[in-house]
């Protein structure tokens, strides 16, 4: 094949997109055969600088087609004008190279801003994100694990507050040294042996699989990361339960290069001989996400299976069976040891482990064998080297001092009360309702929709599809109530969560955290409120002390508002019990049909003539009986939640207060307006009489009030009077068995 004639008229530019390539030199950006584009080529190798302007990159384009002009063949080389002419602007941006910045972004960032990202020796591409998603510096977690984990290739352990960016920390690394790889690739090709075979990167490998405890946080990193490697090119698949296997297999044909997933559908996966996840020779990263769930007792079995699996960590791959592809491509530069990144909201190591890691004589414990029962046996199982980092930013008090920690005491059939209350007076921004069991939060569901407020339900007994809209509801709006279990505890961000709500005391101070987490996330505050009935008085003091709490703030309550609260709860409730029962009837007679019609059986009524009249009048009276409670509620709820001694007839009958004054002003100003503006306007301006405060406002005024010493119970008195009393009844009862067994030998005297 002879070579261009260097008299080509230098207006007759080449058009790459239009060129029949032979096979023989066939450079493309393929992403499943992993070849690399002339994009990703390093300009510094053939002299080529990176240009700022759209001027210099097109000068920079002809240049590199020039190149490749000595490359082709003189007869296959036919362009079209009229075609170079149309795709002459698509081309610019379609062959623009992958590390060059656009103009517009550089012209809207300014990158004196991001000076803390640049001390952390990030790829272009990677900052090139960073600029766009706005992350002006580091959080405190950041700057301790990219440089240990990128630049250091160490093994880290990382523990710090909710909302801290724990998932750049961990997906940063990553990027940054499949980066640095592939420019390695590129740096050791020349002009004068640009070979196909020889530039492959080493992509359509697993490299980097990422396990999380609950399907939304792995949905979630997902995004994350996709969002931070956008430039990259490099691919990111959630594999989750709750969705179909089919699909995901389809995904992993595409032999993606990072997995996210959760235990149980990989192991299901892998147990099923998928390819893609089981060919782990080239697995350059294993990070563990809220690795304190990952030990909890009865959890994640799957886990163990998934870590047995993993090649040993030697440090260089020994043979690669003949029947996996791409084997050939691994370069020397991949054959690194496997990094492990362990990432926790708390962390629990003893001074002995973190001896052993300086020492180098970590050594697999024999427990941890048959269980993964401390976040040390998980850390030793999954490989963690000797040399590797922790780092600790967890704060003494473990919660983040943006968060403002209350508590409310009441009995069992109060905390419906007080639940609504706090969502009618102090329902401004997002709430998230936490309860311990599912039966409970489909109560708090049903009586809240009752009460005419709307609200999402995510618990681990919805479907996939269900939750995921539950979590999309509620996100759309700004003064959303999501009534969840402890799924949604961990590492979930949804933003302007202003208040959360402990419908029932979590069952461990990590959970605790983990729940109040989901607000004062990102230097923003909250408010978290432990709702304490008497059944659960003995566990709370023990409860504080574990999170370090010795003293928490009672939330002020106004007591007027109650009476009017628990009409409304009561009309509810009888209308919940009504709807049940006849639901549950309904439920049955179905059931009932159903296995008839399945084994054959025709259905016989028995029922006399009376007795079938009487059903039908029960019926009747039942539906009465609902319509009237339905409209009862009804008119009560058309008004807003007014205190006892505000008067209906007159708006000045309890006195203005400076809310009703605030809204009689909007009023005012809204009645020079079109009539769009006040429909528009109507839902915000209802609440005539009715005191709404957000949660913090409410707890600050009450903080600054005399009778501050009166709010605040102290824990240590708490704890000491439940000793009191726990010994009070142990001695009771001794002496009831103590009289027990004096009659049983009393009885045996007289025998």
């Amino acid at each position: 094949m002879g070579k261009l004639s260097k008299q080509t008229p230098k207006s007759e530019e080449l058009n790459l997109d239009a060129l029949p390539w032979n096979s023989s030199l066939s450079i493309t950006n393929n992403l499943e055969g992993g070849f690399l584009s002339l994009e990703e080529i390093d300009e510094s190798q053939y002299n080529l600088t990176i240009p700022d302007s759209g001027k210099e990159v097109e000068v920079n384009l002809k240049k590199r087609k020039r190149v490749v002009e000595d490359k082709v063949d003189d007869g296959n080389i036919k362009i079209d004008e009229e075609k170079k002419k149309k795709k002459k602007k698509k081309n610019m941006t379609k062959n623009v190279p992958t590390q060059v910045f656009e103009t517009n972004v550089d012209e809207l960032m300014d990158e004196d801003e991001f000076n803390a990202w640049h001390e952390l020796r990030l790829h272009p591409l990677l900052m090139k994100e960073i600029y766009k998603l706005g992350f002006k510096q580091p959080t405190a977690i950041q700057k301790a694990c990219i440089p240990a984990a990128a630049h250091q290739g160490k093994d880290v352990i990382g523990a710090a507050e909710t909302g801290s960016g724990k998932t750049l920390a961990f997906g940063l690394p990553i990027f940054q040294r499949l980066l640095d790889e592939q420019e390695k690739v590129v740096n050791k090709q020349t002009l004068e042996d640009l070979d196909v075979a020889e530039i492959i990167a080493p992509r359509g490998l697993l490299r980097a699989l990422i396990i999380t405890p609950t399907r939304e946080l792995a949905l979630q990193v997902t995004d994350h990361l996709k969002a931070a490697a956008k430039s990259t090119k490099f691919r990111v698949v959630a594999i989750v339960g709750g969705m179909s296997t089919e699909k995901q297999e389809r995904l992993l044909k595409a032999r993606p290069e990072i997995i996210v997933g959760t235990p149980g559908r990989l192991w299901e996966l892998m147990s099923g001989g998928e390819k893609h996840l089981v060919e782990l020779h080239s697995l350059s990263f294993f990070v563990l996400d809220e690795a304190d769930r990952m030990i909890e007792n009865g959890h994640f079995h799957e886990l163990q299976f998934i870590i047995d699996m993993l090649p040993a960590n030697s440090g260089a791959i020994e043979k690669c069976s003949q029947d996996v592809q791409n084997c050939t491509t691994v370069s020397s530069f991949q054959r690194k040891k496997r990094q492990t990144l362990v990432f926790s909201a708390t962390i629990a190591l003893s001074a002995d482990f973190r001896k052993k890691l300086k020492r180098g004589t970590v050594k697999l414990k024999q427990s941890a064998t048959y269980g993964l029962s401390s976040l040390e046996a998980l850390s030793e199982r999954a490989g963690l080297r000797p040399e590797a980092a922790i780092f600790d930013l967890t704060s003494e008090s473990i919660m983040t001092s943006n968060l403002v920690e209350s508590f409310l005491e009441c009995s069992e059939e109060d905390k419906d009360a007080y639940l609504y209350y706090m969502l009618r007076v102090h329902g401004l921004g997002r709430t998230i309702v936490f309860c311990s069991k599912n039966n409970a939060s489909r109560h708090v569901a049903a009586l809240l929709s009752t009460l005419d407020i709307s609200v999402s339900v995510l618990n681990g007994e919805r479907q996939q599809r269900a939750r995921l809209k539950a979590l999309d509801n509620f996100r759309k709006n700004k003064n959303g109530i999501l009534v969840a279990s402890d799924v949604a505890a961990r590492g979930l961000d949804l933003p302007g969560v202003r208040m959360v709500i402990h419908y029932q005391l979590p069952r461990s101070a990590e959970v605790y955290v983990h729940r109040s987490g989901r607000t004062a996330r990102a230097s923003t505050d909250g408010c978290s409120i432990l709702l304490v009935s008497s059944n659960e008085r003995s566990k709370f003091p023990f409860l504080c002390k574990s999170f370090g709490k010795d003293t928490l703030q009672r939330f002020p309550i106004d007591d007027s508002y109650m009476p009017e609260v628990r009409k409304r709860l009561s009309l509810a409730r009888q209308i919940i019990k009504i709807s049940l029962k006849d639901s549950k009837e309904k439920v049955k007679d179905s059931w009932i049909k159903r296995n008839a019609e399945s084994i054959g059986l025709d259905m016989e009524e028995n029922d006399s003539e009376e007795e079938r009249v009487d059903k039908c009048r029960q019926k009747k009276s039942t539906v009465m009986q609902l319509k009237k409670l339905q409209q009862e509620l009804n008119v009560l709820l058309s008004r807003p939640l007014q205190p006892k001694s505000f008067s209906h007839r007159f708006l000045a009958g309890a006195g203005v207060s400076p809310m009703l004054q605030h809204q009689l002003e909007e009023i005012a100003q809204q009645k020079g307006s079109n009539d769009r503006s006040l429909k528009d306007n109507k839902r915000n301006l209802v609440m005539i009489g009715q005191v709404c405060v957000e949660p913090l406002q409410a707890l600050r005024n009450r903080r600054a009030g005399p009778e501050q010493a009166c709010l605040n119970m102290n824990i240590n008195d708490l704890a000491e009077k439940h000793r009191d009393m726990e010994k009070l009844r142990r001695k009771r009862k001794e002496a009831k068995k103590r009289l027990k067994q004096q009659k049983k030998t009393d009885k045996k005297r007289r025998k």
